[in-house]
């Protein structure tokens, strides 16, 4: 009976680790990498690195991401890459949020 637990045991171990190399993880999102993305994709020429650059119209890129309903949908329409406009909407939400607070 011991002997069944055991193997069951070992079996169910050996079935999770092969699952986890089947399914590779996803990389690291984080801010710090949205912001690398932010300056290499020329956002920050015309918003600053910080998104709070006023435009010709008086908004800044903060405002109008804070005003949208899905902002990160937003930042689609040039950033056409998933992953990096994820990366760069990580990097630009505290901001968003430090922003309505004052």
């Amino acid at each position: 009976m011991k002997q069944a637990l055991v193997l069951s045991a070992i079996a169910l171990v050996l079935l999770g680790s092969g699952a986890a190399s089947q399914n590779p993880a996803q990389p690291a999102l984080d801010a710090s990498e949205g912001k690398k993305i932010f300056a290499a994709a020329g956002c920050a020429t015309c918003h600053d690195t910080d998104g709070s650059k006023k435009l010709s119209d008086g908004t800044t890129l903060l405002g109008r991401l804070s005003k949208a309903k899905d902002p990160e949908i937003r930042l689609g329409t040039r950033l056409k890459d998933p992953g990096q406009r994820r990366q760069v909407f990580l990097y630009l939400k505290p901001l968003m949020v430090a922003m309505e607070g004052r």
